[in-house]
């Protein structure tokens, strides 16, 4: 039988002292003594025949005796049912003769109390306690170190089954009966746990950093004592939602557990409280990482716990059978250790309704919340903040049941209990608003559901605050898009619905969309930029030493699997040590953390940046949200184009409805009619036609995409009407954000003396590393992958990319390129480029620049789309992260392919995305990535593209050329040079990029020669 503890730390066992009483069976009595003081407990087990016969012949004291080391015999085999069948009958014994010492009587009912509280025997484990109490109390007094063991031990039992209130009065007069450091200290403990149950986290909070700092000095950093404090207090921050130091704490604690090999339950508790957090912000896998490496079949609470919180997880990951299975299986070890009036019986209720049930059968859902309900009420009382939890979810049963005036009253409560317990930057106060508002929604309460709303992003603003720096970069995307991002989006259906009558919600709208368009890459480059001027050396040091682990995860990708374990290589350890410097960094630097303070910026402050004939546009993409029902997002998706000019009082809605449609048939007819060259009639109509009819008469358009909008090269558009293209129409230029047009205003030009001379790439020699005989052969790129292991990684992926039987060709064109343009910035005296061309145009120096006024690149570029065969391949971690399936190939490239890294330099000839964000490109006016397919990449919606775009502005450029289709190569020669030409002339970037699509367009007529690049930035 498993054994269970109340809480994860050690309890105080009281054993009964031995003195053997010779007699008439002196022998049987002489061995069992000598086998339990030599542990052979089996042996004792195996003679368990004579001891009985024995003790049914005498009830004597040698009969106790036999029957206390016989018990203990079972309880070392795990058999804790016979163990207390023979400690009960010990204990009669004892009773009945005259003169039993009453302190081993005492000893014997705690013992009983233990064990029947590990057997979840609740109400004869307390009778046992009470009596053991009683007993310690007449013996030795009410400060006596066995009545103090005895009633922790009785606390824990009160606090298991939920009865607050006795917990309460227990403490206060232990409190008051010893002087005892080390007895207070555990009185401590148990009391901060009560407060921890009872929502009071402050004042326990306070109580665990003194207790922490006692149990440091009085049992040692290295002591299970200060693991548990530890535990406490990462408990309590977690309970506050102060998710990164909870987490450092937790992992502290486990880092100390593990050292000191204590027993499984400890590092069980730890590791589930740590895939908690996890969960809490949106790292479902990851938690359930956690969770399925403690996880058992035994029948205890942590166990149980454990199992709830995979089903919370697959839930959130919509793996509804899996969630199903793991609470069914977590509630039936509840309901055989708890009574179904407990607590814990009481949550797991409340949890699976929520997060399983409530989605397939809402009435079975109401009716297991209101029993749940009942429960609590019982025994968390309505002043708890932990009760809210119930009214809320009940309340959200009967919302998603349409039943809005039960629904109100209980989602009410829940908001009132949290109003008066809890912080409003808590996330519990969040949810109970974003739920308010809703719920005011559907009661079609435009102005209590504004206000909810409203609240609801403060909190949300303050969460990203707080949160924020102490996440990694994939860390906050997971927190962002699932736990924050929907809200935003839903309120974007709001505005749609009232903007008509209040018009002011359009200011909301773009406000929200300024704030949070973006948020984590412009975070990067930031903090980026931040760190590298902030005059640390240390912390340049930390965040070079991240840089360079991030580069040997690049490297791991580059290999094989084989070549991976050849060369020992731990993958996993490495991207763990990325993740923890990049952690490490967020908590100690003030330049990371400084980045998610809020600043106030709104669509006025960009109106005031416009000049006049000038407006900008920020497109929003998001899905229709229904509030009836608890609120659903529905199949249909908006694109909003909100429109401000310099008279503007509000912006101006355009509205497309039709998104799932732009999203597929009229992408696929836009992509058709560039690739195979013919004429365009609907792609203006769909895409543009709706924006161009408010927007003809402006001069400039300050353009900021979204979602599809990100895919589509706008000057390409031809309107049918005019017969011409958007480009010989419009002046528009793309911007990440229209809050960039903020920055761009403001910038200094005395950066230009710290940026270097401009740096040219072109005409790369792919060969470049081959060994001779492969050159005299033809190389075969299909041959090559089936005698390389390539099913896994970048050359796995780039064999599948390239097309026929060929590696990757030479680029002739690309070394005119680069010459002219060298050449045409000496005729108009401009400080001299450097030039790297053939073997030179390798990744080695691609990655050295340092911070030039230009960065050119000509060469191959590539955009790995996921592969349907690999799609669900876990084990395919190239596939998994976006930034690695995009990337410029540079010299050396096809001996990679064919034999694996360079030796020599350690690179492969592939720059990914995720190496071109670590460039140092701070003060870097323009890059020019002048190869195929540079601006796709997977499309994250509110986040832009996450490819080389993404790259290349985390890095530090200013304005990107970009391609988002296969390039001809003699007109982007022509496109590049006239660029260049008219930008050196004097003209503005912007401007000169104009010219140059125009004048590329008279010689080459279809858009699919001269629209393929797109500027980004200013």
């Amino acid at each position: 039988m498993p054994k269970k503890l109340f809480y994860f730390y050690a309890i105080l066992f009281i054993f009964s002292s031995i003195h053997i009483t010779h007699g008439q069976n002196e022998s049987l009595v002489s061995k069992v003594e000598r086998w339990y003081e030599a542990e052979q407990y089996d042996l004792i087990v195996q003679d368990s025949a004579a001891i009985l016969s024995y003790v049914n012949l005498n009830e004597d004291s040698v009969s106790a005796e036999l029957l206390f080391f016989l018990g203990d015999a079972y309880l070392a085999a795990d058999d804790l049912d016979h163990a207390i069948f023979l400690m009960e009958k010990e204990l009669s014994i004892r009773v009945k003769l005259p003169d039993s010492d009453p302190f081993l009587i005492a000893d014997s009912k705690s013992n009983l109390g233990y064990y029947n509280s590990v057997l979840n025997n609740f109400s004869e484990a307390e009778g046992y306690f009470l009596q053991a109490v009683e007993q310690y109390k007449n013996i030795e007094g009410p400060s006596g170190e066995s009545y103090i063991n005895t009633s922790i031990m009785l606390n824990q039992l009160y606090v298991t089954k939920g009865d607050f209130q006795a917990s309460q009065k227990l403490l206060k007069n232990l409190e008051k009966v010893t002087e005892d450091v080390i007895m207070l200290t555990y009185i401590k403990r148990e009391k901060i746990y009560l407060l921890i149950q009872l929502g009071q986290y402050t004042e326990a909070e306070n109580l665990t950093i003194v207790l922490a700092e006692q149990t440091k000095t009085n049992f040692g950093e290295a002591s299970i004592r200060y693991v548990e404090a530890l535990n406490l207090l990462a408990s309590i921050k977690l309970n506050q939602s102060n998710y990164a130091e909870s987490e450092q704490l937790f992992n502290l604690a486990i880092s100390i557990a593990e050292k000191l090999s204590i027993d499984f339950n400890t590092i069980q508790s730890l590791r589930n409280n740590l895939a908690i957090i996890y969960s809490k912000i949106g790292l479902f896998e990851e938690s359930n990482n956690i969770l399925k490496t403690i996880v058992t079949k035994e029948d205890t609470y942590d166990n149980a716990l454990t199992l709830r919180n995979i089903g919370i997880n697959y839930a959130w990951l919509n793996q509804h059978d899996s969630a199903k299975n793991a609470f069914l299986e977590s509630i039936e070890i509840v309901e055989r250790i708890f009574s179904t009036n407990s607590l814990p019986y009481a949550v797991s209720l409340k949890e699976y309704a929520d997060r399983v049930s409530l989605k397939v059968d809402i009435d079975t859902s109401i009716v297991i919340l209101k029993k749940s309900l009942k429960v609590a009420e019982k025994i968390l009382k309505k002043s708890n903040p932990e009760y809210s939890k119930y009214e809320f979810q009940l309340g959200k049963a009967f919302f998603r049941n349409n039943n809005l005036k039960e629904a109100k009253v209980h989602i009410e409560n829940a908001y009132s209990l949290r109003t008066k317990y809890l912080s409003s930057n808590h996330p519990l106060y969040a949810e109970s608003t974003k739920k308010l508002a809703e719920l005011a929604w559907a009661n079609n309460d435009e102005k209590a559901s504004l206000s909810y709303y409203n609240d609801t992003f403060r909190n949300y603003f303050h969460q990203i605050e707080a949160y924020f720096p102490a996440l990694s970069e994939q860390q906050k995307a997971n927190f962002y898009g699932n736990t924050l991002r929907p809200a935003f989006e839903e309120f974007n259906s709001y505005v749609i619905a009232y903007e008509k009558n209040n018009p002011e919600l359009l200011s909301d709208m773009y406000n929200y969309q300024l704030a949070t368009k973006g948020l984590i890459m412009y975070a990067s480059a930031k903090v980026r930029n931040n760190i590298l001027n902030s005059n640390k050396p240390e912390l340049i040091k930390q965040y070079n030493s991240w840089i360079e682990t991030k580069e040997l995860v690049a490297k791991a990708y580059s290999l094989t699997e084989e070549e991976i374990k050849a060369q020992n290589i731990q993958l996993d350890s490495l991207l763990t040590a990325s993740k923890e410097l990049e952690k490490s960094l967020s908590r100690e630097s003030s330049e990371f953390s400084d980045v998610f303070k809020q600043k106030s910026i709104t669509w006025k402050d960009i109106q005031a940046q416009l000049k006049p004939k000038e407006a900008a546009i920020e497109i929003i993409r998001f899905k229709e949200f229904s509030p009836d029902s608890s609120g659903m997002f529905l199949n249909t998706i908006y694109y909003a184009a909100l429109l401000i000019h310099k008279d503007s009082k509000y912006p101006e809605l355009i509205l497309m409805n039709n998104g799932d449609d732009l999203e597929n048939k009229f992408i696929k007819n836009y992509k058709n009619a560039i690739k195979y060259k013919v004429a365009d009639k609907y792609s203006y109509k769909n895409y543009w036609e709706p924006i161009a009819s408010k927007t003809a008469k402006y001069d400039k358009i300050y353009f900021s995409p979204d979602g599809i909008y990100n895919q589509i090269s706008i000057n390409s558009l031809y309107n049918t009407k005019t017969k011409k293209y958007v480009l010989e129409e419009q002046n528009i230029q793309l911007l990440t954000n229209t809050k960039d047009l903020i920055a761009y205003r403001a910038k200094s030009t005395s950066n230009v003396a710290l940026n270097n001379a401009p740096q040219l790439f072109g005409f790369p020699n792919y060969n470049k590393g081959l060994q001779e005989k492969d050159n005299s052969k033809q190389l075969d790129a299909s041959a090559i992958a089936n005698n390389v292991s390539m099913d896994r990684g970048l050359r796995g992926s780039l064999s599948r990319y390239i097309r026929g039987n060929s590696l990757v060709t030479l680029l002739p064109g690309t070394k005119e390129e680069v010459e002219k343009i060298t050449t045409l910035y000496a005729e108009n005296g401009q400080r001299q480029p450097t030039l790297h061309l053939s073997n030179a145009a390798d990744e080695q120096q691609l990655k050295a620049v340092d911070n030039p006024s230009v960065l050119h690149i000509a060469t191959h570029g590539f955009f790995l789309e996921d592969s349907p065969v690999n799609q669900d391949d876990d084990s395919d971690k190239y596939s998994q992260n976006p930034l690695l399936k995009s990337g410029l190939i540079m010299a050396g490239a096809n001996s990679f392919i064919t034999s694996g890294i360079d030796e020599s330099t350690g690179q492969d000839g592939i720059l990914t995305a995720y190496e071109a964000m670590n460039m140092n490109l701070t003060n870097t006016d323009l890059v020019v990535l002048s190869a195929c397919e540079t601006g796709l990449g997977d499309l994250k919606n509110g986040e832009g593209v996450y490819g080389l775009r993404r790259a290349f502005f985390i890095a530090g450029a200013d304005a990107i050329i970009m391609s988002l289709w296969s390039v001809d190569d003699a007109a982007t020669q022509e496109l590049m040079s006239t660029f260049y030409q008219e930008w050196l002339t004097g003209k503005s970037k912007e401007q000169a990029f104009i010219d140059a699509q125009l004048a590329t367009k008279k010689k080459y007529e279809d858009p699919f020669y001269w629209a393929a690049f797109v500027m980004v930035g200013e």
